[in-house]
């Protein structure tokens, strides 16, 4: 069965915004979009968008039902961005160390494959990939040769970074 990823998006018309996640286990609410700057405490991605053209939020992780073979939930990343140009997909992390390999191996690695399944990835000028830790705004040292595999891998440029900017 096809998974229509751009379903439910909802256009976000300002700039910077914040992309949040609840961690509400019990509830299992999705990721959503903020835009009271008075709650910039509770962002964990910050999106900043030059490009001047409207941007689409897409809600991944707890909104679109991907299934295993076996029946259970798949692993998938808490957000995407995207315009004509750009598609980004975003995992937010609020922990202080071991979260990289998890946010990349089993939730964007996992969503980009399944996304291009079932869309055209090549339909976008940019491709991206974002690791957002609230607990590591900026990251201390350089990935360079993993976000350089990853990139050769999968055709997606992977950043370890709060801050999305769209130019």
């Amino acid at each position: 069965m096809a998974i229509d990823f751009f379903k439910d998006e909802e256009p976000v018309e300002c700039s910077p915004f914040g992309i949040c996640d609840d961690e509400d286990e019990a509830i299992k609410t999705p990721a959503y979009v903020d835009t009271d700057e008075a709650r910039k405490d509770k962002w964990i991605a910050v999106v900043t968008n030059k490009s001047g053209k409207r941007i689409m939020f897409i809600a991944v992780d707890n909104k679109i039902e991907i299934k295993r073979d076996d029946g259970q939930m798949e692993n998938r990343c808490d957000a995407m961005l995207h315009n004509e140009d750009y598609i980004i997909f975003i995992e937010l992390k609020d922990q202080r160390k071991g979260y990289i390999k998890h946010a990349v191996k089993d939730q964007l690695i996992t969503t980009i494959q399944i996304f291009k399944q079932n869309h055209d990835i090549s339909a976008f000028k940019h491709k991206l990939a974002y690791v957002c830790n609230r607990q590591h705004r900026r990251f201390e040292y350089s990935h360079k040769e993993d976000m350089q595999r990853f990139r050769n891998t999968y055709g997606v440029r992977l950043n370890i970074s709060c801050d999305i900017v769209i130019k």
